[in-house]
C-alpha cells in the first residue's frame, strides 16, 4: 500500500474538498442535525461565496490527506488559523490514523508560522467528540445548538515540550 501524503491543497482543489465535505457529513453528521442543520451547512459553508474564494486564496488554509492521487481526509482552517472550521475524513479511511497524522501535520505547519500559537479552538459535532478528546482538545462549555447545528465548543492548548 502506497503511504498516505499530507500537504496544503491548491486553489483548484477547494471544490474537491468541499465535494468530500459534503459526501461525508451527509453520511455522518447529517443524522444527528436534521433537515435545518443539513441546509445550514450546505448555505453556510459548502455554498458560501465569500468563505470558498478565501479557501481558494489559501487565506482559510485546507490541509488534506491523499491516498495516491484521491484526497481522502480534509481539515480546514479559518482565516484566524487558530480555529479548525471543518474535518472529514472518508469512511474507509476511518480509524487508520488519517486525521491524527492530519492534525499533526497542521499543526507543525502552524507553529513554523507562529511559534507563539497557544491554542487552537473547534466546534465539534457529536459525532467527533471523541475523536477530538483522544487527540487532547477540551471541551469549553455544554453542547449548544445554532441554525440546527449541534456542537461543543473545543480548544486545544499548545505544548511546548
Amino acid at each position: 500500500m502506497d503511504p498516505i501524503t499530507i500537504r496544503k491543497i491548491e486553489a483548484h482543489e477547494v471544490a474537491a474538498a468541499m465535494t468530500l465535505a459534503m459526501e461525508v457529513f451527509l453520511q455522518f453528521e447529517a443524522p444527528d442535525y436534521g433537515p435545518e442543520g443539513v441546509a445550514s451547512f450546505r448555505r453556510d459553508i459548502i455554498e458560501n461565496g465569500d468563505y470558498l474564494e478565501k479557501a481558494r486564496l489559501g487565506l482559510c488554509p485546507i490541509y488534506a490527506a491523499f491516498d495516491r492521487s484521491e484526497m481522502v481526509a480534509i481539515m480546514v482552517l479559518r482565516s484566524s488559523k487558530t480555529h479548525i472550521n471543518l474535518v472529514f475524513t472518508k469512511k474507509e479511511y476511518h480509524r487508520r490514523g488519517i486525521a491524527t497524522a492530519l492534525f499533526r501535520y497542521l499543526l507543525a505547519d502552524l507553529l513554523r508560522e507562529n511559534p507563539g500559537l497557544e491554542a487552537l479552538t473547534l466546534n465539534s459535532s457529536p459525532y467527533g467528540l471523541p475523536f477530538y478528546l483522544h487527540l487532547g482538545f477540551v471541551p469549553q462549555s455544554r453542547e449548544q445548538t445554532i441554525n440546527g447545528i449541534r456542537f461543543t465548543p473545543m480548544r486545544y492548548t499548545v505544548s511546548r515540550t
